[in-house]
């Protein structure tokens, strides 16, 4: 038996109960120490690379993963880069604070299965799945959102890790239901068992970490970005091609949506024609490996 408290069940009380969840998830609601220094300093216009350098520097760990990062082929610098004052020139403000983030989150996906098919690091392996295809639609139509798509993509399911720190079993329950076919629709058996969904959760963990907004609304609507006023919805259009994408990849993936089916309205929304689609669903199960090389064990 959970020994958490019931949840309030009244879905008028939305707020209140992602606000409960987040305070009851204090794992995950806090990034540590250097990442959220980082983080600061993103947001600062003033920022210098060789300030986030010295701030990086002490943490030898995320050192060590940014440096086996910029020397990888997905991102296929000339030559060996052995500083990181010199790997964060190359990479940039937005690919730093992406790795950092990865890095900073690799020990929330950890621990045994949830069910007989699934595990919190199949909820990593699809989360990295979708970077690299949102990234690859942004790099198809709107080559300076790639940075910003990637860590969209990254983050788009990271309310399910808030449903796991709360209440594990009931997560673990309703998994093994869909699984099973007993229930078909997950987002449903979510509002009826938190009083939210995985999207609600993962928006407000989002904006609780100062990330831009873009990020929220990714998380939000990444089911229903149609939903959205146009000026809101590229980047959640491009989260949920790139989930649709991965979909159509094989497992693992998540339970919540499988379907590969793609609504050729939005793909005007990224500017990507239905012919640079097919190519790019076929060169994503090399994307993906190449991806979950570099970031996988960061």
């Amino acid at each position: 038996m959970s020994s958490v408290q019931p949840m309030p069940t009244d879905t008028s009380s939305r707020d209140a109960v992602v606000a409960l969840a987040l305070a009851r998830s204090s794992n995950l609601a806090m990034l540590p120490e250097t990442a959220t220094r980082v983080l600061r300093l993103a947001d600062d216009p003033y920022v210098t690379m060789a300030k986030l350098a010295d701030v990086i520097e002490t943490s030898p760990e995320l050192c060590a993963r940014i440096l086996r990062i910029v020397n990888s082929a997905f991102y296929g610098f000339p030559g060996e880069v052995r500083s990181i004052q010199h790997a964060t020139t190359l990479m940039g403000l937005e690919a730093v604070r992406n790795v950092t983030i990865a890095a900073s989150l690799t020990r929330v996906f950890q621990g045994r299965p949830l069910s007989p098919k699934f595990s919190p690091k199949d909820i990593w392996t699809h989360s990295l799945s979708v970077a690299a295809a949102t990234r690859q639609l942004a790099c198809i139509g709107m080559r300076s959102l790639a940075d910003e798509a990637f860590l969209a993509g990254m983050l788009h399911d990271i309310g399910l890790m808030v449903e796991l720190q709360l209440d594990r079993p009931k997560l673990a329950a309703h998994l093994g239901s869909i699984e099973t076919g007993r229930c078909t629709d997950l987002l449903a058996a979510e509002e009826a068992a938190f009083g939210a969904t995985h999207a609600d959760f993962g928006a407000a963990l989002l904006a609780a970490w100062h990330l831009p907004t873009t990020m929220s609304l990714s998380a939000q609507y990444h089911h229903r970005p149609h939903q959205l006023p146009a000026a809101h919805r590229l980047m959640p259009v491009m989260v949920h091609l790139g989930d649709r994408l991965v979909a159509a990849c094989g497992p693992p993936f998540l339970l919540d949506d499988p379907s590969p089916e793609i609504d050729p309205a939005l793909l005007d929304v990224v500017h990507v024609s239905p012919a640079q689609v097919e190519e790019l669903r076929a060169a994503l199960p090399d994307v993906i490996a190449e991806v979950k090389a570099v970031l996988s064990a960061a």
